[in-house]
Formats: C-alpha cells, sequence, structure tokens
C-alpha cells in the first residue's frame, strides 16, 4: 500500500489532478524530487522515499493503481 507520492509539478512529467485521482489526494505531495536533469520524458516521482521511474505517464499511473 502507498503511504506518499511526491511528485514535482513541472518536471515529473505527469498531470498531477490525475495523480491525486490514482492515489488519492491525501497521499501526493507537491515538491521537487531531485531529479529534473537527469529525466525529461519520463515520468518521475518517489514513492514513499523510492524513486520510480516509467517511460509514460499512463505506465507509471498502471503501476500507482495496482
Amino acid at each position: 500500500m502507498i503511504n506518499l507520492v511526491r511528485a514535482c509539478p513541472y518536471c515529473s512529467n505527469v498531470d498531477m489532478d490525475k495523480l491525486e485521482e490514482v492515489v488519492g489526494k491525501e497521499k501526493v505531495q507537491r515538491g521537487c524530487i531531485g531529479q529534473c536533469r537527469a529525466y525529461k520524458k519520463e515520468a518521475v516521482v518517489k514513492v514513499d522515499g523510492l524513486l520510480t521511474i516509467k517511460q509514460s505517464q499512463e505506465e507509471l499511473f498502471e503501476e500507482l493503481s495496482k
């Protein structure tokens, strides 16, 4: 079970509103995750402190909804 997903609204390449729908608004924290220079096209978030990288936003949402 996911406790917290941290994503940057500027460089994580994910729609923050859709992310909140998938995992729940109370589990989403907006802010820098320190990866903006490393990943330009991939969807990048931190799930419970662990960096999670998927090729697309859709793949990420699918993984988070499990």
